[in-house]
């Protein structure tokens, strides 16, 4: 009886857990903004369209877990979240609090599958049942970092070379870091121009070049931002200080290509050890088999006798 009660309750849990997933996916699915005139969709923008998406019950319930799990953080991890969201460049406007909402997020779609495995008594997949919610957002967010990273770090050593010429050309150096960040897309010309935005609303230069520094987790960007601080407070030739740095890293680049290079040869060798070496001797075995001309069939009869 206690057997047949136990199956019965971990079946609803499952159906219950099945039918949470399907509406999660739906909801996740579906456009709230359908309804919406063109005018008011360009007004919402990153973070405020997903609010305007999240009408969901599931939304709504991992919304109101987000003052918890702020709580249960502190500030210290708080911080480190707000940091690592800096550097991948606030995707869609994300914030800690938006990163925050999409774990309790998966929190909450996972939490009956966690109750169906304590019910068939496989403990052990429980503990990573907790930890996907967080680990899923978290790696997309470490992917965008690396991303960004990459194409700051690609396009840099042009930017320096442009704001270099630029500079030579007697133009001040707040107009040429305007204009040059107006003709790069992508990354290092956002963050370029919220800096000078940073300025323009009355920040210092040195505050706005060391936030830009701790947005960045690119060692060339704290290359040229040092470069920038000690010319404008010691008086370094800026010009020559550009030059040096982009030809710095493009020999670092350089290098981090080659280092990459020869890591890869031994993964290459290891897939034809394991994939074509195997191959090539099954292939060599069957043509010597079928060029001796022996009789399959005998020797299978010899062995059934």
């Amino acid at each position: 009886m206690n057997v047949m009660v136990v199956t019965l309750l971990a079946g609803a849990v499952a159906a219950t857990a099945t039918l949470l997933l399907l509406v999660g996916y739906r909801s996740l699915r579906t456009d709230a903004l359908d309804t919406l005139a063109v005018e008011d969709l360009d007004l919402l923008r990153g973070q405020q369209r997903r609010r305007a998406e999240g009408t969901s019950p599931l939304q709504r319930l991992a919304r109101r877990l987000v003052p918890r799990l702020r709580r249960l953080l502190g500030p210290r991890r708080l911080a480190a979240l707000q940091k690592r969201v800096d550097e991948a460049g606030r995707p869609d406007g994300l914030t800690v609090d938006g990163l925050l909402e999409r774990i309790a997020w998966w929190f909450v779609l996972m939490l009956p599958l966690a109750v169906v495995f304590v019910l068939q008594g496989n403990l052990l997949y429980v503990p990573l049942v907790f930890a996907a919610p967080a680990v899923l957002p978290l790696s997309q967010l470490a992917r965008s970092q690396r991303l960004r990273r990459e194409q700051i770090d690609r396009d840099l050593p042009d930017f320096l070379d442009v704001l270099a010429v630029t500079v030579m050309a007697g133009v001040s150096f707040r107009q040429a870091l305007a204009r040059v960040s107006e003709r790069f897309d992508g990354a290092l010309g956002e963050e370029v121009q919220l800096t000078l935005h940073q300025i323009t609303n009355g920040a210092s230069v040195r505050d706005a070049l060391v936030a830009l520094r701790q947005r960045s987790s690119s060692e060339p960007v704290g290359q040229f931002v040092s470069a920038l601080l000690q010319s404008q407070e010691l008086g370094a030739p800026l010009a020559q200080s550009l030059k040096q740095i982009a030809q710095d890293m493009r020999r670092d680049s350089g290098q981090r290509q080659r280092q990459a290079a020869s890591r890869m040869a031994p993964r290459v060798t290891l897939v034809t050890s394991l994939v074509l070496v195997p191959a090539s001797m099954i292939f060599i075995f069957v043509g010597l088999w079928v060029g001796a001309d022996i009789d399959v069939g005998s020797l299978t009869g010899g062995l059934g006798g």
